[in-house]
């Protein structure tokens, strides 16, 4: 029936039944846009061998707002494909959690856009008030279709939109790998404090990026126990290892302070990786994947 057939039944004393608006699929798309076509396509193959190679099932959870954990029963996916009929300028590349995705390709030649979906907003939570056990409360409550849910629907995909472009911020321009590795091999002094130099490529270095670099800590970031429980999993069983085991993950945390990879979140015990962090642990975790052929030739 039309709405102002509604209206009308309602004007003559019967019952107007009221409507309920719903969103079934919502797209929110963030465009970074290029002083031309040239310097879109100088940078894209690099940005999607990236996100194919780097974001795995942890860091695209983290991209959606999903937390990693042992019980997810679920699907993480990730694919890139090329459609000639409907996508003739190029790549795209797109992730799924579930029913829910982020995706990125390059448009109208001199932009690239990220882009998050959601199909099933229940996968996410929102803060309101409602009825439970007969009380009015205000609790963390399954998303609804609800376009009362169109603001928090909003900020979910806008900052997972912004974390997927923060772990593409890592890429650039091709440049000599020395470039970025060189100066963080080198002795450094610091307000007066000497710190030795890093050894990106060897393995206990490079364990120690590929747990810095986990999706895990994208969110909200890492402390001394995260770290200490990922390279130590044994220094939990008694007090002294635990001790020992905590000193040396305080010593390297400070040698990545000094050397700029990782910062501390004011007011907290947290801490997360910086841009250049990002570039140099990236860098460095990728030339170990390197063929050796592929060196020498």
């Amino acid at each position: 029936m039309p709405f102002f057939q509604k209206v009308l039944d309602g004007r003559n004393g019967l019952e107007m039944r009221g409507y309920y608006w719903t969103i079934r699929e919502s797209e929110y798309a963030t465009d970074v846009m290029f002083a031309d076509e040239a310097s879109l396509k100088a940078v894209y193959p690099s940005l999607v061998n990236h996100a194919v190679q780097q974001f795995g099932c942890r860091d695209v959870m983290r991209f959606l707002g999903r937390r990693f954990h042992r019980d997810f029963n679920g699907e993480v996916t990730s694919e890139v494909t090329s459609n000639v009929k409907h996508r003739p300028e190029g790549v795209r590349v797109k992730h799924w959690v579930e029913e829910n995705s982020i995706k990125m390709y390059d448009k109208q030649g001199s932009v690239l856009r990220i882009e998050t979906t959601i199909n099933n907003p229940r996968r996410f939570n929102i803060r309101r008030k409602a009825t439970r056990h007969g009380q009015l409360v205000t609790a963390w409550f399954p998303m609804r279709k609800s376009v009362a849910d169109t603001v928090r629907r909003v900020e979910i995909s806008r900052a997972a939109n912004e974390r997927y472009l923060e772990a593409l911020g890592v890429v650039g321009e091709p440049s000599p790998i020395r470039q970025t590795l060189d100066p963080v091999s080198k002795r450094i002094v610091r307000k007066g404090r000497p710190y030795r130099a890093l050894r990106p490529i060897e393995p206990e270095e490079a364990r120690l990026f590929s747990i810095l670099l986990d999706g895990t800590f994208l969110l909200q970031g890492f402390r001394n126990r995260h770290i200490r429980c990922r390279l130590y999993p044994g220094s939990e069983r008694n007090a002294d290892n635990r001790r020992r085991s905590t000193g040396r993950v305080t010593r390297l945390l400070r040698l990545l302070r000094a050397h700029g990879l990782i910062r501390k979140v004011s007011k907290t015990f947290y801490y997360r990786v910086t841009s250049r962090g990002n570039q140099i642990m990236a860098t460095a975790l990728s030339l170990r994947q390197i063929p050796a052929l592929a060196l020498g030739s």
